[in-house]
């Protein structure tokens, strides 16, 4: 622990004092802070796991209905349908505050005007890959959401952490080591100046003596 280099006088003792009480109210409110965050992060941590396990699914399985699709319909079918599709994907990114953290909220709307072809070009496999393709967009969507929203909480659970640990393993202990050695120096002081004004009493009670003394011998 290091002593803050301060004049050990009581309006310093008194101000480090105030000082002190106001690092323990800063220590609690960050802990509780940390605690919550932690605590969000977690939640945010599976719901993010959760999240890109479907998005792989999702993949997969358009990729699935698109092979397949080729397979039944053939390639030529196919990029003719692709250039019949009509679809608009509107995505807005809104933001949240989570304990002073800006984490995004990403919606994603998908606009289309089917059907988009005759229904002698159409398959099943053809219907399934579009479908697929519009949930995979969703889902990655849903996943970056989270990704830079657990991202965001980490960092801030880092910085918090950080100053958690400054106060408790730095400032706090100054601070009382501080306290105790100006307390400690007030009161040496005052042995010392009650000490000085025992002995100047007790010489100035020998010196009244000593003249009462004299007075006594010239009568």
């Amino acid at each position: 622990m290091a002593r803050i280099k301060v004049v050990p006088t009581k309006s310093n003792l008194l101000k480090l004092k105030r000082d002190l009480v106001f690092a323990q109210e800063g220590y609690e409110l960050l802990e509780q802070k940390r605690q919550v965050l932690v605590a969000q992060l977690m939640s945010l941590v599976n719901d993010t796991i959760a999240a890109h396990e479907k998005m792989d699914v999702d993949l997969h399985e358009a990729y699935n209905a698109f092979q397949n699709a080729v397979v039944t319909s053939g390639k030529t079918t196919v990029k003719s349908v692709a250039r019949a599709v009509q679809i608009d994907s509107d995505i807005q990114i809104h933001t949240l505050r989570v304990m002073g953290v800006t984490i995004p909220k990403v919606d994603v709307k998908i606009r289309d005007t089917a059907p988009y072809y005759s229904a002698g070009n159409s398959s099943f496999w053809l219907d399934e890959s579009i479908l697929r393709f519009k949930t995979v967009l969703e889902a990655m969507g849903r996943f970056a959401e989270l990704r830079v929203s657990l991202l965001r909480l980490a960092q801030e659970v880092h910085k918090t952490q950080r100053r958690v640990n400054a106060l408790e393993k730095i400032a706090i202990p100054d601070f009382k080591e501080t306290i105790k050695f100006i307390a400690d120096s007030l009161e040496e002081n005052e042995r010392g100046t009650f000490a000085t004004l025992k002995l100047i009493k007790a010489r100035f009670e020998k010196r009244k003596e000593d003249q009462d003394a004299v007075r006594q011998t010239h009568l």
